[in-house]
């Protein structure tokens, strides 16, 4: 049975237009080096930006910024503030589909209450919490560099919040389940030189952490 050229011609026709879309989309990634680049991210939407509602009581907390990027996904950088001490404990870029992302955010409500936020005030609380911690002497995490892309042209000085960092004043140092004590005993070291004697508190886990152990041994110095 013979095909319906007008038939075919409208299939042709599908088919370039689809095959346009793809080239175009693979075009504007390669040459800003992948959906994640920082060409794409600057041009690409702000979709949504979080902070947890505690972060400064808790002393810890997430800073969630969300871009709409041409692919149809969702960049998103994800950042774990330390307010207390030591700053961007936590940082990575991810691509993620609608529904890898509202799974996401599901797993962050979970453990805290995130509410809504200005971009300039995701950027400026992420970067001024990270110039704390850098003035203490703590570097933000190793991937911060890449996560900070989803920032693009998001301009700080829109913000014109002024956060405290620290608590009561002074920088305060809580160590987390997978801090070795070798690890702790380094953050006391640079607070010690930093800030000097008594210019900081710090609570820390002595000997292993074990949930079943009721006689944890704990350290405080104020």
């Amino acid at each position: 049975m013979a095909t319906d050229p007008r038939k075919r011609q409208k299939q042709l026709a599908k088919k370039k237009a689809k095959r346009k879309v793809v080239t175009t989309q693979k075009i504007v990634a390669q040459l800003g080096g992948g959906f994640l680049s920082q060409t794409v991210l600057e041009k690409s939407p702000i979709h949504e930006c979080f902070v947890a509602e505690n972060i400064f009581e808790a002393g810890i907390g997430s800073v969630i910024i969300a871009r709409q990027i041409p692919n149809g996904e969702i960049a998103v950088g994800f950042f774990m503030l330390d307010s207390w001490c030591l700053g961007i404990k936590n940082a990575f870029l991810a691509d993620l589909t609608e529904d890898e992302y509202q799974q996401k955010l599901q797993d962050v409500r979970f453990n805290e209450e995130i509410q809504p936020v200005s971009p300039a005030y995701a950027r400026k609380l992420v970067e001024d919490c990270g110039v704390y911690a850098k003035d203490l002497g703590f570097s933000p995490h190793p991937d911060y560099k890449k996560a900070k892309r989803v920032f693009g042209n998001i301009d700080p000085g829109e913000c014109t919040e002024s956060f405290k960092f620290g608590k009561d004043g002074k920088p305060y140092y809580v160590s987390g389940p997978y801090d070795t004590p070798e690890k702790t005993h380094k953050i006391l070291k640079t607070l010690e030189k930093n800030c000097g004697t008594d210019n900081y508190h710090y609570l820390s886990q002595l000997g292993p952490f074990d949930d079943d152990d009721d006689d944890k041994q704990l350290e405080w110095k104020v």
